[in-house]
C-alpha cells in the first residue's frame, strides 16, 4: 500500500510538473560552461539518486503554496529544496545559474550521462507556476564530469538564454518573493547522487590597467592629504604668539 502511494505521489507530481511547463517556449536553460564551485547548503536545489541496476534518474522539488514537495528517484537526506530568490540574492534573471555535480564512479569504464531534461520553475506564494524554463528546443546534453572533488564541487553550469531571461525577469519585477523549484531527467548513470545547486553568475573582474590606474589614483590622493597636512603645521609654528 506505501509503495502505491508512493507510485501515485510521483504520477502526480509529474503531472503537475508537466501542465506548469505546457507552454512551449523556443527559448530556454542553456549549458554556459564548466564551473568548478564549492556546493554547501543550505541552498541545495536537487539531488538525484538511481535505484539498483537502473541507468536512469528522474524527480524533482516543487513548493505547493504551504511547503515543498519532492518526488521521484531523490536521494536520502534533506537535500531537495526550493530556494527563494531573496535567499539567493539574484536580482537579475540573467545571472542565476544551475551548477550540477556529476557524481559517477571514477573507474576506467566511466561514461559521460545525459542530461534529457531539466525544468526551472518558479513559483508565487500561492503555489502558483508563473515561470517555467527546459532545456533549449527539448534537446538532451551529454555531459563528463571533473575529477575535483566529487560531491563537494559543481561540473557545469546552466542559466537561462535572453529570452527565457527576459521572461522570468519580468516575473521577479511582478513579485520579488518568487521560489524556484528544479526537476530533471538524467540517463546513461551508473553511480551518483548528481546534486544541483543555484547560484549567481560572479561578477565582472577590474583588468590590471584599472587595478594599476585605481592604485596610483588613491596613492595621489594620500600623497596630497599629506602634504596639506605638513603645510597645515608649517604654518601654525611659524604663526606669531599673541599671548
Amino acid at each position: 500500500m506505501k509503495l502505491l502511494s508512493k507510485v501515485m505521489l510521483v504520477i502526480a507530481a509529474l503531472v503537475l510538473v508537466g501542465l506548469t511547463s505546457g507552454t512551449s517556449y523556443a527559448d530556454g536553460i542553456v549549458l554556459v560552461s564548466p564551473d568548478i564551485q564549492k556546493l554547501v547548503p543550505p541552498l541545495a536545489a536537487l539531488n538525484l539518486q538511481h535505484h539498483g541496476n537502473s541507468t536512469s534518474e528522474t524527480g524533482g522539488v516543487l513548493f505547493n503554496g504551504t511547503k515543498d514537495t519532492d518526488f521521484g528517484d531523490i536521494s536520502a537526506g534533506p537535500h531537495q529544496h526550493t530556494v527563494s530568490l531573496t535567499d539567493l540574492g539574484v536580482g537579475r534573471a540573467n545571472d542565476l545559474r544551475v551548477l550540477l555535480n556529476i557524481n559517477e564512479a571514477n573507474g576506467l569504464d566511466k561514461a559521460p550521462i545525459t542530461i534529457d531534461s531539466l525544468v526551472l520553475t518558479a513559483y508565487d506564494q500561492a503555489g502558483n507556476a508563473v515561470f517555467s524554463a527546459d532545456l533549449v528546443n527539448g534537446t538532451s546534453i551529454t555531459l563528463d564530469q571533473f575529477r575535483h572533488g566529487q560531491g563537494a564541487n559543481s561540473d557545469f553550469a546552466f542559466g537561462l538564454d535572453d529570452a527565457a531571461a527576459a521572461r522570468l525577469q519580468a516575473a521577479m519585477d511582478a513579485n520579488g518573493s518568487l521560489r524556484l523549484g528544479l526537476s530533471a531527467a538524467l540517463s546513461n548513470v551508473n553511480g551518483g547522487p548528481e546534486r544541483f545547486r543555484y547560484s549567481g553568475a560572479a561578477g565582472p573582474v577590474p583588468e590590471p590597467t584599472t587595478m594599476v590606474l585605481l592604485g596610483t589614483g588613491l596613492a595621489g590622493l594620500a600623497g596630497a592629504a599629506r602634504r596639506r597636512r605638513k603645510a597645515a603645521a608649517a604654518a601654525r609654528e611659524t604663526e606669531p604668539d599673541t599671548a
